[in-house]
Formats: structure tokens, sequence, C-alpha cells
């Protein structure tokens, strides 16, 4: 801070060029607006090539912020150095008309790879996917293919090689590790692994998380319709949706969801976000209130039954997020399945324990009220 506000930029590059990008972004929250956008400027000046890990890592209303300051063609030179999938990450993640803008940019500078990702449907395996993988064909020798494998250093993330036949056709893999201890000579048809586990560029971001974590898996090939390659979905990416599908399921059970994150500078939107949920709360208190209103009572028993007005509303609160929680939860780790008929069960599950559980406390609570 003391070097923008001294306007001393070879120092704060100096600072910048020592630190990863993920800590720069953690300084970020630190800085006025301003001084944020200034920082970043002399990021995309001098160290374009970690001014996206650090735009990627930033909380949404700063991206906002910074995206807005920034001049376009700068914002075109960051998406381009971006990875594909960060940059598609980050397009989805603004508000519809920094979206918009950005689109506009991604269109005007011809980002062929951003514009191909973003024909795919929202939350998909298409979506996330990293382009930039290393597939050899059958009867690439293991020796040529650890001397391929040398020469793509600039590939992040190869944890897996691929094979494809002469048509581009995914049909086995093998691991690094089962390369290396192979003998130089043999093919790698020989060796790979032809049971796959795969997705489909239209697969749900979730199926795909769940997937990973079933099978112990680093990467996850995806395919066309026709079983051609396209890319891989990477662990970084896979622990992404795992928090971001988290933190929506938390999000849905208290009737919001993380739309909160990218509006937090506009509160009406975010009102407008919570409110019909408690508008349906707010119903089904008016419904008790109406159905109280129905019994006459004198003042003494008024007052007596107001005593455990606290205790039936707790306890149903209580009982009310047991049940939203274990639901959420079953829904985030794939035990509770939309459709299938599956739903009616857990709902007459949860219908039937409410109701014993009701019965215990009433029996419990109504023979408190008669000792008293």
């Amino acid at each position: 801070r003391r070097f923008v506000r001294r306007g001393a930029r070879s120092n704060i590059s100096k600072v910048l060029g020592k630190t990863r990008p993920e800590d720069v972004a953690l300084q970020f929250p630190r800085l006025t607006p301003s001084e944020q956008l200034e920082v970043f400027q002399v990021l995309v000046a001098d160290y374009l090539e970690n001014a996206g890990e650090v735009l990627i890592a930033l909380e949404p209303p700063i991206q906002n912020d910074i995206l807005e300051g920034l001049d376009p063609q700068d914002i075109a030179r960051v998406l381009d150095e971006m990875s594909v999938d960060d940059a598609v990450s980050l397009v989805d993640s603004l508000p519809d008309d920094l979206r918009d803008k950005l689109l506009e940019i991604v269109d005007r500078k011809d980002l062929a790879a951003v514009q191909e990702h973003l024909t795919y449907g929202d939350d998909t395996a298409g979506r996330i996917m990293d382009t930039e993988l290393l597939a050899l064909a059958e009867e690439t020798t293991v020796a040529e293919a650890i001397s391929h494998l040398q020469m793509a250093g600039d590939l992040d993330n190869v944890f897996y090689l691929y094979v494809i036949d002469q048509d581009g056709h995914l049909v086995g893999v093998t691991s690094l590790r089962q390369l290396l201890l192979s003998g130089p000579d043999r093919r790698l048809a020989d060796i790979m692994a032809r049971s796959l586990i795969k997705v489909g560029t239209d697969t749900d971001q979730e199926d795909v998380a769940q997937l990973a974590a079933r099978y112990n898996l680093l990467a996850i090939p995806v395919t066309d319709e026709t079983n051609r390659l396209v890319g891989i979905v990477t662990l970084d990416d896979i622990i992404d949706v795992i928090e971001d599908e988290a933190t929506e399921d938390f999000f849905k059970m208290v009737g919001t969801s993380d739309d909160e994150l990218v509006y937090q500078d506009r509160s009406f939107k975010v009102a407008g976000i919570r409110l019909p949920w408690l508008l349906f709360n707010l119903a089904g208190l008016v419904l008790a209130g109406v159905l109280i209103s129905f019994y006459e009572v004198t003042l003494k028993e008024a007052l007596f039954l107001f005593a455990f007005v606290p205790a039936i509303m707790g306890m149903g609160g209580n009982i009310g997020s047991q049940t939203s929680t274990i639901a959420v939860r079953g829904l985030a780790t794939g035990r509770i399945v939309l459709g299938e008929g599956y739903v009616p069960q857990v709902l007459w599950l949860q219908v039937k324990v409410g109701a014993i559980l009701g019965v215990i406390c009433a029996v419990i609570v109504g023979i408190g009220a008669m000792i008293w």
C-alpha cells in the first residue's frame, strides 16, 4: 500500500515478482478498489502469465471491480494467457452485464478455444474440461512415448497417458508409472488398460466429480458422441466442482443461492434471491396463527399455553434442520437421486421419522405439563 501511494511502480513489480499468485490474491482485500486496479495493471504489464491465476483466485466482487476498470485490450490478453477452462470458469462466474462485456471481447479478439467451450451446456464436463493433453497412437513404443512426454514440458496436468486409434477415438489409458516400468520397445497397445472411466461432453460436472472420488482418479477423459477424445477434467477442476456444489447445496438448504457471492454489492438483488423462500415460510407461520385463533382460551390457559410455545417452535425447527441437512447432504453425495421414484420414498421416510420424534417429544412435554 505504501508503494502504491508513493507511485513506486518498480517496487510494486518487484514485490509481485517474488510472491506466488495465490498469495498475491490474498492481499487484494486489504487494498481499496483503486489500489487493486493499479496493482493488477502492473501484473498485466510485467507478469501476464500470473495475472490470470491471481484473477481466478480473487473473490467475485473484487474480480468484478477489476474487470470493469481494465482496458478491454488488457482483458483479452489476460484471457488469452489463461487456460481455457479457467477462462470459461471466470466468464461463467460474472454478473450478467459484465459477462456480456467479456463475451463481446472474446468474440472480437477471436479467442476460438474459449468460444468453443462456451457452446457446451452450463455445469457440464465440456464446459470445465482442459483441451491441453497428451494422447498417442496405439503403435507408439514406450521409448517414443517417454520422448513425447519430455517434449511436452509445457503441459501442466499430465497425470495419465491416453491412447487413441488412427481416427482419434479413445481406446485405452496407461499411468506414467506403468510407462516407466515397461520395456522401451513395448507398444502402448500392450500395456494400456482398456477398461476406461470416461465421461461425455454433456455429463453433469457433479457426476464427473463423483466418478473421480469413487475411483480415486486424478483426471477423467472427456469424449464426444463418436468417442473421440476432446479433453480431460483435471484434479484442480474436480476440487473446484466439489467445493462449488457443496456451497450451492448449503445455500439451497437455507433458501438462497450462490448468486449472492456475485451480487454482494447489490442489496436489492440479494434480497430478491432470498425473498421467495422467506415468503413460503411466512405463509406457513400465518397458517399456524390462523389455526391457533380457532381455539378460544382464557387468560390463564393462554399464559400456560404460551409457556410451551418456544419449546414447540424450537423442536419443530430442530427436527426440520435435521431432515434438511440429511436430505441436502444425501443429494450432494449421490445417496439420494432425483427421479427414479426415489424422492417420494425419502420424503415418506422423513415424514414417518418426524412423526415418531414429534409424538415422543409431545408425550414427554405433555407429562411435564400435567405435573405442572
